[in-house]
């Protein structure tokens, strides 16, 4: 019997570096089927929803976002809504998607699960737990030699362009096509060529608490 599952690339832009002290300001998710097809997108920002975590200015500095941007967003319990939809329509049969990211085991998925938690949702009733895909882990493992593994740096070695970067969809849709490549790769199939050449950094990256 065919396996068969979704797999939902995804990205946040936050107000810092802690997922207890700091807000998500943004999120973006770009899905496709078993057969590496596009089948959505989603992406928004976020109304301030907690007063007890902070914006960080630094993090509005380096992602482009303002507050006046934040404060005409939509609310947040209608954005945790949608991506809980978003979710649940990339059920096939009994099994839940797969997130992928960049670093998104120690990052984006703290982030993402505090969220919903605070509007009454749980993240594990809408992904599988047991498996994430995080691109970081498997440009460590394929490129040894290289200077560091960021999304900048990685997707251009792939030949992928990352236009917007520190935007949510934009590095989503980066990142969504290096996802690809690798599971391709793994399937045996056409992959892109590579190159050698690194992008600027990106907010996460740099700024430091």
């Amino acid at each position: 019997m065919e396996y068969k599952i979704c797999y939902v690339t995804v990205d946040t832009e936050t107000g810092g570096l802690s997922p207890d002290k700091n807000p998500m300001l943004e999120i973006a998710m770009v899905a496709m089927n078993h057969e590496l097809e596009d089948i959505g997108e989603y992406s928004s920002l976020i109304k301030p929803y907690d007063p007890n975590l902070i914006i960080q200015p630094q993090a509005l500095q380096a992602n482009g976002i303002s507050l006046e941007q934040l404060l005409d967003a939509p609310d947040s319990s209608v954005v945790a809504k949608e991506i809980a939809d978003f979710l649940k329509k990339r059920k096939v049969g009994s099994q839940k998607p797969i997130l992928c990211g960049h670093n998104i085991d120690k990052f984006d998925i703290p982030f993402i699960s505090n969220f919903l938690k605070f509007h009454k949702i749980n993240l594990e009733d809408l992904v599988n737990t047991d498996m994430t895909i995080d691109t970081m882990w498997w440009c460590r493992m394929k490129w040894t030699e290289s200077p560091n593994y960021k999304l900048g740096t990685c997707v251009q070695r792939l030949g992928i362009e990352l236009v917007n970067a520190h935007r949510a969809l934009a590095d989503t849709k980066a990142n969504h096509q290096m996802v690809k490549h690798f599971l391709k790769s793994i399937r045996g199939e056409e992959i892109t060529k590579e190159s050698n050449n690194s992008t600027p950094k990106r907010f996460r990256e740099s700024f430091q608490i």
